[in-house]
């Protein structure tokens, strides 16, 4: 027994050391950690800059407390405020945590600023390091170019002078003497001068290693930007800002930067311009499907033209047609738009067909039609022609009409029947004579009466026409969806095109097109995105126009199939003009487009 109660003294005993040892250290880590002072550091990614330009602020603290920067009333800050963490090892190699805060914004007025920031820890607050800015008076010369910034940018043009319509690709060009862990903030470019602005979505940057100053450096494309001038003049493209989170000595911090600006000369084009001319810049081709060799007369039949190529083929208008005697064109031409805007500038063919009307019983020669276009490259106008053409007319003695207008001119004709103007011009000579005694006999005595009589049929035609418009806004009532403009498609098979003069056209299949090319990444990136707004516009059953519209309309009935649908069409995209995307898996995304419109009902 006593040997027993020995080892259980014992047993105590290291159980009580075991515990004192446990209460010692802990008692030890507390005191370290209470002794830690606080540390609170305030950098800027500028230390000079110019008023109105963009600066950006971060505190840095090794304890979590509530923090804040002493602005001066000069400085106005943006909305946005960004906090964060970070653990990173010391030289000793223990892991420490730090917490940052982050606040962008402008100063107003030009002067010399110094300020703190603060740290509130336990009640207790901790200031910085003072900081110095300097702001000078905002230049007017923005083109300048700093290479010695840690970071810089420009942007990137090949032509700084172009003619007005003359496609105008930008791109912002950043170099970084430090490496860059991402991107955080980008503003795009703007111009003085009236253009029309397209910008393509960024994919993924590639980032090249380079030397710039006898030093290594790193360089990077961003923000593509296609401009088309709309006007003549000098015109200034303001610099880009972009903030990028970047490597320091101790921390990460953000590096804010200014591009430098461009200025672009716009010129007018020469004043030459031939007469068919028809405002568009750029490169074209020009081709034709010729009507039926024969056709009766009175009838009308179809010119088909198309006009391809690359510039601002949108902003043109329709050719100019020389017909001969005998025809006459018969209502506006209709117009068929096939664009996208590509790198190079809006791409694609707008098709145009013209009914004209034959109005004589003879033969017609038709001389090949012709464009001119502005080629920019070459600087002069190019005229280029499609194929002359004859009809072969069979006559129609119940038809004879006269043509009142030119019909070299090009426009619309009015037709009247010859018969009817013989009679009438008979009847003219005779009333002539009787106008006087019909005046004095018949007319004066019954005037009165006409006149009564038009002003009952006044009041009853105004009651029918009060009828109709309580109908409408009757029937106005019942569409409880949102409505869009110039989207119901006529379906040009149906009965009632066959009644209104209507033949049916061949539409392309981009779905099918695309199904044969699915082996050439290149050509299935471009038919892709048009396949599927062409899908939607047949599950929709109306014609957007646009691929905005599209999605509008799918958001609200199917937001899931159109998520998949769009993120499909920005893979497509990114292949064709984005940054790294080096392959495309055509065959899966064939293939969960088809899962996607599975879910649609047909």
């Amino acid at each position: 027994m006593a040997q027993k109660a020995q080892q259980v003294e014992k047993l105590q005993e290291k159980t009580g050391n075991q515990w004192q040892f446990l209460v010692l250290l802990f008692t030890l880590v507390s005191q370290i950690s209470v002794a830690q002072k606080p540390m609170v550091a305030l950098t800027s990614d500028k230390k000079e800059l110019g008023a109105n330009e963009h600066l950006s602020f971060t505190i840095t603290s090794n304890v979590e407390g509530s923090m804040k920067i002493d602005f001066p009333v000069e400085f106005e800050v943006d909305l946005n405020v960004m906090h964060g963490m970070e653990q990173k090892m010391d030289p000793s190699g223990k892991i420490k945590t730090y917490y940052y805060m982050q606040q962008t914004g402008i100063f107003k007025k030009e002067g010399t600023y110094s300020f703190y920031a603060y740290t509130t820890y336990r009640n207790r607050t901790y200031r910085s390091n003072k900081i110095t800015i300097k702001v000078n008076e905002a230049s007017e010369d923005d083109n300048k170019l700093n290479s010695n910034d840690p970071v810089f940018g420009f942007i990137q043009c090949k032509k700084t002078s172009v003619y007005e319509g003359e496609p105008i690709l930008l791109k912002a060009k950043v170099f970084s003497y430090i490496n860059i862990e991402y991107l955080e903030g980008y503003s795009d470019f703007k111009a003085d001068l009236s253009m029309e602005e397209h910008a393509f979505p960024n994919g993924r940057v590639e980032v090249e290693q380079t030397r710039i100053n006898g030093k290594d450096a790193l360089a990077f494309e961003y923000g593509k930007q296609l401009l088309i001038p709309v006007g003549t003049g000098k015109c200034h493209i303001k610099p880009y800002e972009m903030a990028l989170r970047c490597h320091g000595s101790l921390f990460s911090k953000t590096m804010r930067f200014r591009s430098s600006g461009l200025t672009i000369n716009i010129k007018p084009l020469p004043g030459n311009a031939p007469k068919d001319f028809i405002g568009a810049v750029g490169e074209y081709r020009l081709s034709q499907k010729n009507p039926t060799k024969e056709i009766k007369e009175g009838d009308v039949f179809t010119l088909e033209m198309v006009i391809s190529g690359v510039g601002n083929l949108h902003n043109s208008n329709a050719p100019k047609l020389k017909l001969p005697a005998g025809c006459s064109i018969y209502g506006d031409p209709e117009r068929v738009e096939d664009i996208e805007f590509t790198e190079s500038g809006a791409e694609g063919m707008i098709t145009y067909r013209f009914n004209i009307q034959v109005l004589e019983g003879r033969d017609l020669a038709f001389t090949a039609p012709s464009i001119s276009y502005f080629d920019p490259e070459k600087e002069r106008y190019i005229s280029i022609k499609g194929n002359p053409f004859n009809v072969n007319v069979i006559p129609d003695k119940s038809f004879n009409p006269v043509v009142l207008t030119d019909p070299e001119a090009g426009s619309n004709t009015d037709v009247v029947d010859t018969q009817t103007q013989k009679n009438s011009s008979s009847e003219t000579k005779t009333e002539n004579r009787s106008n006087s005694a019909l005046w004095v006999g018949i007319v004066a005595p019954t005037s009165l009466l006409g006149l009564l009589f038009v002003f009952l049929l006044f009041v009853k035609r105004k009651k029918k026409e009060e009828d109709k418009v309580e109908s409408a806004s009757v029937s106005d009532e019942f569409p409880k969806k949102s409505v869009f403009l110039n989207e119901i498609k006529a379906d040009q098979t149906s009965p009632l095109a066959s009644t209104i003069g209507q033949t049916p056209s061949a539409v392309i299949n981009y779905w099918k097109d695309a199904e044969r090319h699915v082996e050439d990444p290149s050509v299935f990136a471009i038919l892709m995105p048009k396949a599927i707004i062409q899908r939607i516009e047949q599950c929709e059953r109306c014609n957007f126009q646009s691929r905005e519209k599209a999605f509008d309309r799918l958001l609200e009935t199917n937001p899931e199939v159109a998520k998949g649908l769009r993120e499909i069409i920005e893979m497509c995209d990114q292949y064709r003009y984005g940054f790294g995307a080096e392959r495309l898996e055509t065959k899966a995304i064939l293939a969960n487009a088809e899962n996607l419109f599975s879910q649609l009902p047909s």
